[in-house]
Order: structure tokens, then C-alpha cells, then sequence
């Protein structure tokens, strides 16, 4: 199966990377692996700022309202960061900003969604 151009651009990209973990996982509805994913995944400083717990409730409000999510298009892309747009299974769509360490293993420094306009029906 050959690589879609999307995926040309978010495999190659730790924060691309890291944005398709994330998206897998709220589609799976496994809060438990999601859990263990932002405790493993993000950096202790984006911890102190917004503990584990509270990041949790926040995706299971983003997978209540959203539904299943897919990446739609890359806005902006390099090596550590990435701005790309989410569209929900409900018409919505999503801005997410992914921000990660520069140094291995590339722990989150910042995930951030914000919800955008509904799509025309």
C-alpha cells in the first residue's frame, strides 16, 4: 500500500507521530492506554502545568463531542512540531498544535485542541 502524501508528512515527524498515537488511541475509547500513554508520553514540565488527570477528562470530553477523529490536513509540519486539522465523525473540526522535546524520546511539550467551525452538511 503506497503512503498517502499526509502520511509522507506526519511519519517522518516525531510530533507527527505522536498526534497519529493520540488520535488512535481517543478513536479506541481505551482511557486506560490513554492514560498510560500521557504518563509515559509527556514531558514532567507539560505534567506540572496540566496534570495527567485533568489531560484525561479533557479528551474524554474532545471523544464525547467529537466522536471518531481523523486527520484531515497539515497546516504546518517539521521534525518537533505540528499544526494540523482533526475532522470528527460529527461534522466538526478540530485545530490541534503538537509541540515535542527535541531530544529522544520526544516527549510532548505541548498538545493543545481547539474546536473550529461544524462542516457544511
Amino acid at each position: 500500500m503506497e503512503p498517502t502524501s499526509l502520511q509522507q508528512l506526519l511519519i517522518p515527524s516525531n510530533a507527527g507521530m505522536r498526534v497519529i498515537a493520540i488520535t488512535r488511541l481517543l478513536n479506541q475509547g481505551d482511557l486506560g492506554r490513554l492514560r498510560q500513554y500521557i504518563d509515559d508520553n509527556y514531558a514532567p514540565e507539560a505534567l506540572e502545568m496540566i496534570g495527567a488527570k485533568f489531560r484525561l477528562i479533557e479528551f474524554k470530553s474532545i471523544q464525547r463531542l467529537a466522536g471518531r477523529l481523523r486527520i484531515d490536513r497539515a497546516l504546518a509540519i517539521d521534525k518537533h512540531r505540528a499544526l494540523l486539522v482533526l475532522e470528527s465523525e460529527k461534522g466538526s473540526f478540530y485545530l490541534i498544535q503538537m509541540v515535542v522535546s527535541e531530544d529522544y524520546p520526544h516527549k510532548i511539550l505541548v498538545c493543545s485542541f481547539t474546536e473550529g467551525v461544524e462542516a457544511e452538511p
